[in-house]
């Protein structure tokens, strides 16, 4: 039997709101996804995609990350117990983890050779997110083995 004390999980929350607002975000930049990926530096490409693929995938994909970024923010709001519970909690956490800090050393590699601000946000963003997840998925894997009764 579990025993279910909800305890403040800071790193998790916070990084469950900057997962929102990447959501949201995502969401937000359909209404102007071709400036968005000039801006990003990636027109050409997504315009490469959408004539092999249809005019469409652009849009496809940018929904598709959005949808990941929504999935992350409510792995850690469930994994602090705020909402339900989802499966596979703690093995999806530390997924998480290695996505987003994989993310950040692709992005310290590409810096090597051509800096851009844009990409220091983004590798930093990716850091910090992937920090918050493995600190708060530790506290909360330390908190869940102590709460469990067996």
């Amino acid at each position: 039997m579990e025993k279910k004390i909800l305890t403040k999980n800071s790193a998790l929350i916070i990084g469950a709101y900057i997962n929102m607002i990447l959501f949201l975000g995502h969401l937000i930049c359909l209404i102007s996804l071709e400036t968005i990926f000039k801006f990003y530096g990636i027109a050409d490409l997504m315009n490469k995609f959408a004539e092999t693929f249809g005019n469409s995938f652009p849009y496809i994909i940018t929904v598709i990350i959005s949808l990941c970024f929504l999935a992350c923010a409510l792995y850690a709001l469930s994994a602090c117990g705020i909402i339900f519970k989802l499966p596979f909690i703690r093995e999806v956490i530390f997924v998480i983890v290695i996505i987003f800090i994989l993310r950040a050393l692709w992005g310290i590699s590409i810096m090597v050779n051509h800096f851009t601000y844009l990409e220091l946000s983004s590798t930093s963003a990716s850091m910090i997110i992937g920090l918050l997840y493995l600190f708060g998925g530790i506290k909360a894997l330390k908190e869940k083995t102590k709460n469990t009764r067996i």
